[in-house]
């Protein structure tokens, strides 16, 4: 970042009391700062690829852990031509681009599958990981979908969080407008054991083991954990081994994968 860039973001963190917190976090973590972290990032994230690569899982593996044939995954925007339309102009209005989707058919196929309680989610953006698990928790009839959100600075993008969700569906959601690190520990402790959780949040390494060990000790037995763009670099397989719990590396799109692991 330039000089200028790193002034406007912190004018950004201090208009934002809720946020002074992450703000020290960054600027102690050197994360308000240079082109090093992201050349990193840029070498991590060849590696993690190959890695992904080499590992991709055969349908046949993934119905043994979940029950879900991936080559027949159930078509987000087939089954649910309304919301879909809703949401695709809801993005298109949208001043703010906000990054693209995780595994929609995936994630609504496994949630219909599995007929998860509580789901924890973090990482908003837009809302479409949150308007696929809660388009299927709709249609099972049952559970409750709990979201964090980092704002993005200097986006200005807190009033387009999740506009891509129908005001129908926001009854099984609620959402917490902080980083992970807020929101987790409190929210994982009030709620007591979760079912499922999904990461779409800080990808950095820490960021996202950081979730995945608070999570976990959530999850129940049987629970899944899914984490989107692995690739990124190595801390989905790293904590993977480190809990020893059967995971899986499923292709989004060439040279994007979704992790998932099943406690």
């Amino acid at each position: 970042m330039s000089l200028p860039s790193k002034v406007e973001t912190l004018a950004w963190y201090l208009r934002r009391p809720h946020l002074y917190r992450e703000m020290v976090r960054r600027i102690v973590g050197r994360k308000i700062t240079t082109e090093k972290f992201w050349a990193r990032s840029a070498q991590d994230k060849a590696a993690g690829q190959a890695w992904c690569a080499a590992n991709e899982a055969n349908p046949e593996a993934v119905s043994a852990l979940l029950g879900i044939d991936t080559t027949k995954l159930e078509k987000l925007a087939e089954l649910h031509p309304t919301e879909w339309a809703f949401a695709k102009d809801a993005e298109q209005k949208s001043p703010v681009k906000m990054g693209g989707a995780a595994h929609l058919d995936l994630l609504y196929t496994a949630v219909r599958a599995r007929r998860p309680a509580i789901i924890v989610e973090t990482g908003v953006a837009a809302g479409w990981s949150t308007l696929a698990i809660l388009l299927a928790l709709d249609a099972n009839g049952a559970g409750q979908l709990y979201s964090s959100d980092m704002p993005y600075a200097k986006l200005n993008n807190e009033d387009f969080v999740g506009c891509v969700v129908p005001a129908r569906l926001r009854t099984r959601w609620t959402l917490e407008r902080r980083p992970d690190r807020d929101v987790l520990p409190p929210l994982l402790a009030k709620l007591g054991v979760i079912d499922m959780v999904h990461h779409d949040s800080d990808k950095s390494y820490d960021g996202r083991t950081f979730v995945y060990r608070e999570a976990w000790r959530r999850i129940r037995e049987g629970g899944l954990l899914l984490s989107d763009d692995i690739e990124d670099n190595f801390a989905f397989r790293d904590f993977a081994q480190e809990v020893g719990s059967p995971s899986l590396v499923l292709r989004k799109a060439p040279g994007n994968f979704s992790g998932l692991l099943r406690k």
